[in-house]
């Protein structure tokens, strides 16, 4: 009897509220109304409450910024692409936001910004980014800072970017997907992505950047694009992701004239492709051990000279049948087409 008188007071009090009709269940406004009673933070409502729909800011509050919201996924969008400066991004954020997690923000195809700022964000946070054929230039330290327990991918696409801090990378701690291709860098810290253990997609094509440093502790890793970058020599150790499910490596056109012994993962079935690089041969002590564990090479646009330096993929091992269709000597023919007796005196 006692319970029930509990229950009984409890909807007499908000029935007298008005806030909320007992024989209705509450609309997210209610709740939103509500939400004084649970705290704030940064001084404004709290953003979540879990059942019932995110909610836009008003819609001239973040102009020209729109947020669109997605029923079937119960997410929402920013897109800020007709932005005309930082200044005005930053002010955006100062507004009322009555839900501050976001699924995507995007920029594209706009020639004002050329500065995220530190802190731009003023709290609300991200899963992805998508920011694409811009003037964007710098992208300051703590420019993502309340996106690190959400961002589940970030894509900088034929941006000007000439600085990022890569030294943020590891706080990023759902980044399953990063991609920065076609910048103008000059280099790319690959230390800078050791311990990223959600990383599954690395995409750093198109920048002629010099990428320094190895590639380490990446668990999941399954794909990772270098091509058309400036690395002419692959050290040991380059790629040691410790990833049994990396299955692609492209580092084509990047002017490779070495790679030393040792230098990737030997993961079977890992496909590289050296496309496109200046590689003269193909050295046994450095491609032997990735043949042998399953790998398969693309070498394809390589002035090769075909002596008894590749002699050791025509043994009885066949390993050669690793080697992708399109790999040929200076002369321009192909691997396959070879004659292996030519190489009995070797």
């Amino acid at each position: 009897m006692k319970s029930h008188f509990i229950i009984l007071l409890f909807i007499g009090v908000v029935c007298d509220s008005g806030q909320i009709n007992r024989l209705e269940y509450p609309t997210p406004s209610d709740v939103y109304n509500l939400s004084d009673i649970y705290g704030k933070q940064d001084d404004r409502k709290q953003p979540e409450y879990y059942g019932y729909e995110p909610v836009c800011p008003n819609a001239e509050d973040i102009n020209p910024c729109v947020c669109t919201y997605d029923s079937l996924s119960n997410a929402m969008d920013l897109n800020c692409s007709a932005v005309e400066s930082q200044e005005q991004l930053k002010q955006i954020f100062e507004a009322d936001f009555p839900s501050m997690n976001f699924r995507e923000f995007g920029i594209k195809h706009n020639k004002n910004l050329k500065v995220l700022e530190a802190g731009v964000f003023n709290g609300i946070s991200f899963e992805k980014f998508d920011i694409r054929y811009n003037n964007l230039e710098i992208i300051e330290v703590q420019a993502l800072d309340s996106s690190y327990e959400t961002a589940t991918g970030i894509t900088l696409y034929e941006n000007t970017i000439t600085s990022f801090p890569y030294d943020e990378l590891s706080q990023f701690s759902k980044l399953s997907s990063f991609a920065i291709n076609y910048s103008p860098l000059s280099v790319i810290p690959a230390d800078a992505f050791n311990g990223l253990t959600a990383l599954v997609n690395l995409h750093m094509c198109c920048n002629d950047a010099d990428i320094v440093g190895t590639f380490q502790d990446l668990p999941n890793l399954r794909y990772i694009d270098l091509g058309s970058n400036d690395i002419p020599t692959i050290p040991a150790q380059f790629i040691k992701s410790g990833s049994s499910d990396l299955s692609y490596l492209e580092l084509y056109s990047n002017n490779i004239v070495s790679v030393e012994p040792g230098a990737f993962d030997n993961v079977n079935g890992l496909d590289i492709n050296m496309g496109g690089n200046s590689l003269s041969t193909l050295d046994e002590a450095t491609w032997r051990p990735y043949l042998e564990a399953g790998g398969i090479l693309e070498a394809g646009g390589n002035p090769l000279v075909c002596g008894c330096d590749i002699a050791w993929l025509y043994g009885e091992d066949q390993l050669l049948e690793q080697v992708k269709r399109g790999a040929t000597c200076t002369d321009g023919e192909l691997l396959q087409d070879l004659d292996p007796s030519m190489f009995d005196n070797c």
